[in-house]
């Protein structure tokens, strides 16, 4: 029987050290649309709640996942970057790191993703599931599966009773579910609440937001009791010490609510209030004798009043006024409890109204940005560095998110010479002799564009279309002949494309023209002054476009190259030495232009734009939660400048301040004064530190 047990034991230990240890790391949102940006968090969530119930593996928390992400700060790094995936796997303790990314375009998703050896970096798998991104439960089953299968441990969809084979839930549920959760991190469970809410109420079945919510209220009633039992024993002498009875009650309390007024205590003098409510004493109570006509419930209704405005909590600021101005019309302090009334009205109202119309607004800054970034590529300094792969993925962010728009979001998109912006791709694309996109161009004018003047735009556009279409016709012999040539051309034919290298690029082939000019160097060595300059043409062009289309450390490996060569060339010493002068300096402004490129779009991530803009209209339109949310994302997920990171703390410290959120004021202001101690906004934030609520 012993032996039996200890066997027993044997095994349970065994199984428990060879169970698997998998972190699963935050999805990249590949779409390039912002909105999307919480399903990151949400879509490793819902497989991280899920999988914790599968036996035989260990789940990473996610909350230790964030933890170390607040910690390490990857700034733009990718999750699905395997480097990135394996210095999180390491510092999470796991063996393995799933990670991945989304992408949306119209009704579909899909996710790729990869599960990464932690120790050596390798490659487990890497799968792809995509469908309808109305169905998402569909494909979250999907990418459990495949993971389940990859790590040979038992999965089905029902095993966690979080959801069964064939419910539903939409992309936007989890979308919100996801800002739930983002929420919940930056400190504004409250909010968290209230977004979880409304989701079950369209969606009940939808159980990881049910169990989530759950969460969150337990934590917040616990939240409360503290904050409670901390005020209340502050408070506990003081009102201890208070007799109803004594003729000095009125001044007691008096000196207790000017006290806590003064020094900004909102929070203990609501609870003061309501502990005097727990006495069980005379509303109608004089407070300062009777002589004077104030009661005790006037005036609890009137310190009420003025700390929930303080405290920004609007919707109870309109009940407790409401109750004193009908109960106390023509108390000294009505005009004082009105004017916040009306400020609270004001500001929900303001808030309520800021909803409408908000989703085609954000969808026009999103526009304005892409539009800004994409525009860039028209720049000829920037153009002559973009690759075929490069430019499909402009393509792509073209037609996502700008080429998608409808008609209301181009209405409220605020540009002088909108048709002019929009369509301003159509060149890039003919660069790249991209017919399908210029068409695509064309057709999107002729939806969203209906004014007479945009329409003889549209009209103007396509009739360059044919024209292009009409030219490409008779390019192509002439690009089908510059393809033979660059294989197999003869010395003649060679010589031909190269004494004529400029006006050859209108065929916009230089890869052709690269593969020619090289051909060239390679088997024909000048043995005469004609042969030289041809050579030196040849190299010209083929140390120019090496830059352009491979890199410029490349183009100067071969210049060097040709500087060697220099006995090659005694006969027309002169050209030569033109030749690598100009060569030279075609150089130093190849870097300088590519320098700008990296800088001003390669480099740059259009979303840094886009958040910017979402977070300017959420501001003016009152939506201070999102426009925290956003802010959160700019600091959390790029690597800014000096001057924009402190901008960003201090809008994020006074949209905080605006959702009376004041303990995160605190800590924003205090992390900007950390970082930036001399910086623009030290003062003012010092300023508005000093005078919040304690």
């Amino acid at each position: 029987m012993k032996k039996g047990f200890l066997f027993l034991i044997a095994i349970v230990f065994a199984l428990h050290v060879h169970a698997k240890t998998i972190a699963i790391s935050y999805f990249d949102n590949s779409s390039g649309d912002a909105k999307y940006n919480a399903l990151s968090k949400g879509i490793a969530d819902m497989l991280i709640t899920d999988l914790s119930k599968v036996k035989g593996v260990t789940i990473v928390e996610r909350e230790k996942l964030e933890k170390l992400l607040q910690e390490i700060k990857l700034g733009q790094s990718k999750y699905f970057d395997q480097a990135t995936a394996q210095k999180l796997g390491k510092g999470l303790g796991a063996q393995n790191i799933l990670t991945g990314s989304f992408y949306v375009l119209d009704n579909v998703i899909r996710l790729d993703a990869r599960l990464i050896d932690v120790q050596t970096g390798g490659v487990i798998f890497a799968e792809q599931v995509s469908g309808n991104k109305n169905n998402f439960f569909a494909l979250h089953q999907q990418l459990a599966n495949l993971l389940a299968k990859n790590i040979n441990v038992p999965y089905s969809p029902d095993l966690s009773g979080l959801y069964k084979a064939g419910e539903e839930v939409t992309l936007k549920e989890v979308v919100n579910y996801s800002n739930a959760l983002e929420l919940q991190d930056v400190g504004m469970s409250t909010d968290a609440k209230q977004i979880l809410e409304k989701t079950i109420k369209e969606n009940p079945k939808f159980r990881f937001a049910k169990n989530k919510l759950e969460d969150i209220k337990e934590w917040l009633k616990k939240v409360e009791l503290q904050r409670e039992q901390l005020i209340q024993e502050e408070l506990k002498n003081t009102i201890n010490s208070l007799d109803a009875n004594n003729d000095k009650f009125g001044m007691q309390i008096s000196n207790v609510w000017t006290t806590l007024l003064s020094s900004y205590k909102y929070n203990q003098l609501l609870s003061f209030n309501n502990s005097l409510r727990k006495m069980k004493l005379d509303e109608k109570k004089k407070v300062y004798g009777e002589a004077s006509p104030m009661t005790l419930c006037e005036m609890l209704l009137f310190y009420d009043c003025t700390a929930l405005s303080a405290l920004k909590k609007y919707e109870e600021v309109i009940d407790a006024a409401k109750t004193f101005i009908t109960n106390y019309p023509t108390s000294m302090y009505f005009q004082s409890v009105k004017m916040n009334l009306e400020t609270a009205i004001k500001e929900l109202e303001q808030r309520s109204n800021g909803k409408k119309g908000i989703d085609a607004k954000l969808s026009a800054e999103s526009i304005d940005a892409y539009v800004n970034y994409i525009n860039k590529l028209e720049w000829k300094s920037n153009l002559q560095f973009v690759n075929d792969k490069e430019y499909k993925r402009y393509v792509q962010l073209y037609k996502s998110q700008v080429l998608s728009a409808n008609a209301e979001v181009i209405k409220n998109w605020d540009e002088s010479i909108k048709f002019n912006e929009f369509t301003e791709f159509f060149n890039v694309a003919q660069h790249f002799n991209d017919t399908k996109t210029m068409e695509d161009i064309v057709a999107a004018c002729k939806i969203v564009f209906t004014e007479s003047d945009d329409q003889d735009r549209t009209f103007s556009l396509e009739n360059s279309l044919e024209d292009f279409k009409t030219k490409t016709a008779e390019k192509t012999e002439k690009i089908k002949e510059l393809e033979t040539i660059s294989k197999k051309g003869s010395k003649a034919e060679l010589e031909k494309v190269i004494k004529w290298l400029f006006s050859n690029e209108q065929y916009n082939r230089p890869d052709l023209l690269l593969a020619i000019c090289e051909r060239y160097i390679a088997n024909h060595k000048p043995s005469n002054e004609d042969d030289m300059e041809i050579s030196l043409s040849a190299w010209d062009g083929f140390i120019n476009h090496t830059a352009k289309l491979k890199s410029i450390d490349e183009a100067r490996k071969q210049f060097e190259t040709l500087k060697s060569k220099a006995d090659d060339y005694k006969a027309t010493q002169k050209e030569y030495d033109k030749t690598i002068r100009e060569l030279n300096q075609d150089l130093k402004n190849l870097q300088n232009d590519y320098s700008n490129y990296q800088r001003n779009v390669k480099d740059l991530d259009p979303m840094v734009n886009v958040l910017e803009n979402y977070a300017k209209i959420y501001n003016e339109n009152h939506q201070y939660t999102d426009e925290v949310y956003t802010r959160n994302q700019l600091l959390d997920l790029f690597k800014l400048d000096s001057d924009k990171e402190q901008l960003q703390l201090y809008l994020l410290t006074m949209s905080y301040y605006n959702l009376g959120y004041f303990d995160n004021v605190k800590k924003t202001a205090a992390l900007l004064k950390e970082k930036y101690p001399t910086g623009s906004y030290t003062e003012s934030i010092s300023s508005i530190v000093s005078y919040l609520p304690q």
